[in-house]
């Protein structure tokens, strides 16, 4: 009681001394609307603020006690997660529920990303001449509103019926119910349609921040994934046009030595160092490699033979080096049996059960910390563009000549040099399918770049590749892999958190989930 008393009594002193101006001063720590936004640079700080965002661990980056996009990966028939309790591992398994943790940390980190866009999408505009151009705060919220549109487009390819929060809220308005899937989309396809024109030609000056491209290719993007087959094609077209060139040399494009290029249309930075925001989602410890999850074999085998033959046909497979005259990016994205790692030749099955490791990001020559590594994560690039492209052209039943010449560009990268995709190998090797060839020619370009398991989802065959597929091939050939069971419908939808629901009385819960 006498330290209780001695403690007030100071604290009254103190008040008693301070003088009024002293206790009318503003906060030194806290920023404030009314001290904020009073220049050019507090708007570009607080867009800053945004695409920072971006690099949280459950969105584009990861690491062994993350989920981020490239985890997502490690769901489907390219990896499994080797440890139970790794962020993913429930969902892929069928075990997950509304209160997973890869789930609850996405959707609170997607709407930590809308809120700091919404701030400046509408705060920006009001600022004046005086203090912004009206040029400069265009681009800005055109930037702020790309940001908001890919994290939406995210969230509807996952959890789908979402609250759709696009203005500041008050306490009072927080409370809000969840929007259709079709009404996000159509929003976010409408706004970032309004404001893609202010974003400005691609450059390297600002390195990192949204373009025209970027924009461009967010429509494709977004028009894929929801089937607008001419509009994907369309967009996919615009980016195109704008003069982006493939990289020459397919692994070295994942090498941070070269993430500023041509080919690269929109990138989440990192740097290392104990004053910047350092990558982590393709960290490993020591030379062991990426363990912690291990690609599958099914995604090794689906690479074709320097001959343009799948391993199933072709004489030049040799299961004791599977790399070995495979299309090279096999090599650039998977370390496999007998190839050489850090200089050395590897033997996989010692690191990982499946003899298969992820490659592709990996700082290979660097000896630093593998969990703070200069790795950018690129969420766009000119070759998935392509794919896109020929995506929307194959679903539409579009030219077959210009969708081989776009799968061709690919092929004919200076390192790859694979044979020319015809009729003749959709025929021999995919049942006629133009759509299957393409869907086979984006998982061997793609994978690890957080795009098959949202593909496999859109295409409604998660249940036959990941799951079905995985325990009748993968797990009989390796009884060590985990089990994966299918939940029913709740697998194709993620559950609203419960934490949200236990604190938003106007949000319901998805009807495949109560």
């Amino acid at each position: 009681m006498k330290q209780i008393f001695s403690i007030l009594l100071l604290a009254t002193i103190l008040i008693a001394g301070c003088s009024e101006d002293f206790l009318d001063r503003k906060s030194l720590t806290a920023l404030a609307d009314d001290t904020f936004w009073t220049t050019e640079a507090d708007a570009e700080m607080a867009l800053a603020g945004c695409y920072s965002n971006l690099q949280d661990r459950n969105l584009f980056d990861s690491n062994p006690w993350a989920g981020g996009v490239v985890r997502w990966d490690y769901m489907t028939d390219d990896g499994w997660v080797r440890w139970g309790w790794m962020r993913g591992g429930a969902v892929s398994r069928g075990e997950h529920s509304t209160t997973d943790g890869l789930v609850s940390s996405f959707w609170n980190q997607c709407y930590q990303t809308i809120v700091r866009c919404n701030r400046v999408i509408e705060t920006v505009p009001t600022l004046g001449e005086d203090i912004i151009s009206t040029a400069s705060a265009n681009q800005i919220v055109a930037e702020a509103k790309f940001i908001r549109a890919l994290i939406y487009n995210l969230m509807t390819m996952t959890i789908e019926d979402v609250p759709l929060v696009t203005s500041i809220q008050s306490v009072e308005e927080a409370e809000i119910a969840k929007s259709s899937k079709s009404d996000v989309v159509n929003f976010i396809l409408s706004d970032l349609e309004g404001c893609v024109e202010d974003l400005p030609a691609p450059g390297a000056d600002d390195w990192g921040r949204a373009t025209k491209g970027a924009g461009y290719a967010l429509l494709a993007r977004i028009n894929l994934y929801n089937e607008n087959w001419t509009a994907a094609a369309t967009w996919a077209q615009k980016v195109i046009d704008l003069g982006y060139s493939l990289f020459p040399d397919f692994h070295g494009l994942f090498q941070n030595a070269n993430e500023i290029n041509d080919e690269v249309i929109f990138p989440v930075r990192f740097l290392r160092g104990p004053d910047e925001n350092g990558a982590s989602f393709a960290a490993y410890w020591g030379n062991n490699g990426i363990n912690y999850q291990e690609a599958l074999p099914n995604l090794g085998e689906d690479f074709f033979c320097i001959d343009g033959k799948p391993i199933t046909e072709s004489d030049l497979y040799s299961p004791e080096v599977p790399a070995e005259n495979r299309d090279p990016r096999m090599g650039a994205t998977l370390v496999t049996n007998n190839s050489i790692w850090r200089g050395n030749v590897f033997n996989t099955f010692s690191k990982s059960r499946t003899g298969y490791m992820q490659r592709k990001y990996t700082e290979e020559q660097n000896s630093e910390n593998h969990f703070d590594a200069n790795e950018d994560f690129y969420v766009f690039r000119l070759g998935e563009v392509l794919l896109m492209k020929a995506e929307a052209l194959a679903e539409s039943g579009g030219s077959a000549d210009e969708i081989f010449a776009l799968i061709n560009q690919l092929r004919d990268r200076d390192s790859v040099q694979m044979p020319h995709v015809d009729q003749a190998e959709v025929d021999n090797y995919f049942g006629g399918s133009i759509v299957d060839m393409v869907r086979h020619e984006r998982r061997i370009e793609t994978a690890f770049e957080g795009l098959r398991y949202i593909d496999l989802k859109r295409w409604g065959i998660l249940k036959e590749r990941a799951i079905d597929f995985y325990m009748a091939n993968e797990r009989a050939n390796n009884s060590k892999l985990s089990d994966r069971h299918w939940l029913g419908p709740q697998q194709l939808i993620w559950p609203i958190p419960q934490s949200e629901l236990d604190v938003n009385p106007a949000l319901e819960q998805h009807s495949e989930w109560n």
